[in-house]
């Protein structure tokens, strides 16, 4: 849902730069700062600092009470940004300040954080997300549940948003971490066990619509490196949802459970969660600043 004709200029504005998270410095706040003046945005006040400093940021940023918030960070820096606006009438503005960036690019494509922050102040919507739920923590765009080192070791390819490029390229690191499989349930239909369990939002999920009120759940099952090299060629040729070793389901909620603890990520974002976690549906989330009419969906 978008509302296009958002006034910007008339915003309390609260603005958080990590400068820890790789894709930015201490230059940055300038940089920011000229963008929001050119935008014609006067009531702002900045929080700028290593990662040390951000839980403060947004403790300050909270009593500041904006109703507009700017974040130029890392994944993890990003998702805190989203979760401390839930349910607070405050925007967010989530600038792609780190690695994988998978908000930012789910919702700005891959321009660079100046030019997204351009773009979307010079012609700004209202975005309401809907998102995923694994205990008190959220997220919106993916969780990926399995396989940490795939994660870690192929981050481009999951960067890219393409799982099954992740499993090509993580072949042999994929094949090593076997025994960590989990065992998930959608519905006494749909359960069973896998090497890598997805649950996507309703925002990167090429099957539906950002209106629709579910997630999408992907279990992965392979036995061998054969059968992941296998899953990738079908991926090539746009078929990876038609494998056999793909089990699909839309659903409100996905449980997961595993022998050790369970290697969960959240927005490209580390979690630890013990070895049992259900994921659910959480309607209306947060809302988000975009640029009108800009299509970024990338699963």
């Amino acid at each position: 849902m978008k509302s296009a004709g958002l006034d910007v200029s008339g915003r309390k504005v609260g603005a958080i730069i990590n400068t820890s998270s790789g894709g930015c410095n201490s230059e940055s706040e300038a940089e920011m700062l000229d963008i929001l003046k050119d935008a014609g945005v006067t009531n702002y006040k900045t929080w700028c600092g290593e990662s040390d400093q951000i839980k403060r940021a947004f403790a300050e940023a909270a009593t500041h009470k904006p109703n507009m918030l700017v974040v130029l960070g890392g994944d993890g820096t990003i998702r805190t940004a989203a979760e401390a606006c839930t349910g607070t009438g405050t925007y967010l503005l989530p600038l792609p300040g780190g690695t994988l960036n998978m908000l930012p690019r789910a919702l700005y494509g891959d321009a660079p954080w100046q030019n997204a922050l351009k773009d979307t102040l010079a012609d700004p919507a209202i975005k309401v997300l809907s998102g995923g739920r694994v205990g008190e923590e959220l997220f919106f765009v993916a969780a990926v549940v399995g396989a940490p080192g795939l994660w870690m070791e192929a981050r481009e390819a999951m960067r890219e948003g393409d799982i099954l490029d992740a499993l090509h390229k993580g072949g042999i690191a994929f094949e090593a971490m076997f025994d960590t499989t989990i065992q998930y349930f959608i519905s006494p239909e749909v359960s069973g066990e896998a090497e890598v369990v997805t649950v996507i939002c309703p925002l990167v999920s090429g099957q539906m619509s950002d209106s629709e009120q579910t997630l999408e759940a992907v279990a992965i099952a392979v036995a061998n490196a054969a059968e992941v090299l296998g899953l990738a060629t079908a991926a090539a040729f746009g078929k990876w949802r038609e494998n056999k070793r793909v089990t699909l389901s839309k659903t409100q909620r996905v449980a997961v459970q595993s022998s050790g603890d369970i290697p969960l990520f959240l927005d490209g974002e580390k979690v630890k969660v013990g070895n049992i976690a259900e994921i659910t549906f959480v309607p209306k989330a947060v809302s988000v600043i975009v640029r009108a009419n800009l299509s970024t969906k990338f699963s």
